[in-house]
């Protein structure tokens, strides 16, 4: 059985920044993570994508270290993310977590600095207020699955064949409207599909 993370890990988190050990920053791509009690799903998404193979985008397994309190009072963690399980799906895998990653939060747990132990980047990530009191993760079959944190939710689809297209893999971003009767799309690896309506399952 998977190990449980911490808490403190749970629910949606939006990134808010990256800054590279080159000076490079990004505040504008969209980045989701859903963390689940195991089960993640990382979406990466940059600005004004029209091709999917810009972005990244990934499901897995996330193990933590429990949370431990410095002398400093700061609450401190290591993360690793497992992605490349032979049920797992991804798109262009570019940056497949190659390195743990050190996480801190602030007071109230709403903030969370992650570092590179390298120090190649650090990324601030925020998390979506209520996204840790709904956990959910279903799969149809290997192929089709929903992550939800709240209300958010993440419903991977991938349909390729032999030739790996990835017009045929899609990774959307979905919000509840009408009281969760109906869920959008509000951002997708498949841009084309933004605003479209999406049974869910919840």
């Amino acid at each position: 059985m998977a190990e449980r993370v911490p808490d403190l890990l749970l629910g949606a988190w939006r990134r808010a920044s990256i800054v590279n050990v080159d000076g490079t920053s990004d505040t504008d791509s969209i980045v989701l993570w859903l963390q689940l009690e195991s089960a993640m799903v990382d979406v990466r998404i940059p600005v004004d994508m029209e091709d999917p193979s810009a972005c990244e985008a990934s499901t897995g397994r996330t193990r933590c270290t429990p949370v431990e309190t410095g002398g400093d009072g700061i609450r401190r963690a290591t993360a690793e993310w497992h992605t490349r399980g032979p049920d797992d799906i991804a798109i262009h895998p570019v940056s497949p977590f190659p390195e743990p990653g050190l996480l801190e939060w602030n007071e109230d747990g709403s903030v969370m600095i992650e570092r590179a132990p390298s120090g190649a980047y650090v990324e601030e990530w925020h998390r979506v207020p209520g996204s840790a009191d709904r956990l959910v993760e279903h799969r149809t079959d290997s192929r089709h699955r929903l992550y939800a944190a709240g209300d958010l939710a993440v419903v991977v689809t991938d349909d390729r064949g032999d030739d790996r297209s990835l017009f045929e893999v899609e990774f959307a971003i979905c919000e509840p409207v009408d009281d969760r009767a109906r869920w959008r799309i509000v951002a997708s690896t498949l841009p084309g599909r933004i605003g479209e309506g999406l049974d869910v399952g919840l």
